[in-house]
């Protein structure tokens, strides 16, 4: 992705091919890596897909209007074409209290930013990614919420990453702690049967004595 200022700070994502060749671009790429789902055959880059209200892009309300905020997860196919998009609808700004106990105030109302450098996938195509607004979602491969839980407000937008272990845990962080989410189901191993030695059913042949 590259860093561009007249798609409002939006950036672009492109796609070369094996050659180097350019194959096309999505409109925004800036401050993200992509996480790559493969599935049937093909494959859905996912990544988060931010409008900021920067005002004029160009210091001209007249020619270049301002945008609206708007923060998006999108999931895109091999041409960057988008597959499905999910919102942040929250409006409520949220904070822990010592206690546990969680406070809130509507204080967004064009939702939260995505405050992700990397969202990630499990073998599923369950998209995990941290909101500005605290709360680590879960969204479903039809681009719908799964769930989310909330982990703590996010302290001066920060950009965490979260990861997922081999048995399906979220590893995450937010205000300087680390979260680690999930109920993972954990196979017990099973130990390989030793190989043992054929056995000789009914009495052994008796072997003549060498003259």
């Amino acid at each position: 992705g590259t860093y561009t200022r007249y798609n409002f700070d939006r950036g672009h994502l492109m796609r070369f091919d094996a050659s180097g060749t350019f194959r096309g671009s999505y409109d925004f790429g800036w401050d993200i890596t992509p996480a790559v789902f493969p599935h049937d055959g093909r494959y859905s880059v996912i990544l988060k897909d931010n409008h900021y209200e920067l005002g004029s892009y160009c210091f001209n309300s007249q020619f270049c209007p301002p945008e609206a905020g708007q923060y998006d997860v999108v999931s895109l196919d091999p041409s960057l074409t988008p597959e499905w998009t999910f919102r942040s609808t929250n409006t409520e700004s949220c904070a822990r209290a010592a206690d546990g106990t969680i406070s809130c105030i509507s204080d967004h109302p064009d939702g939260f930013e995505w405050c992700v450098n990397q969202p990630a996938v499990d073998v599923r195509g369950v998209v995990y990614a941290n909101s500005e607004d605290g709360f680590l979602y879960a969204i479903g491969t039809d681009g719908k919420l799964s769930e989310k839980i909330f982990l703590n407000l996010a302290i001066g937008a920060a950009y965490t990453p979260l990861s997922i272990g081999a048995d399906g845990t979220v590893y995450t962080q937010n205000d300087g702690h680390l979260f680690v989410v999930g109920y993972p189901q954990r196979a017990v191993p099973v130990r390989p049967a030793r190989p043992r030695p054929p056995r000789t059913i009914g009495p052994r042949a008796k072997h003549a004595a060498p003259s």
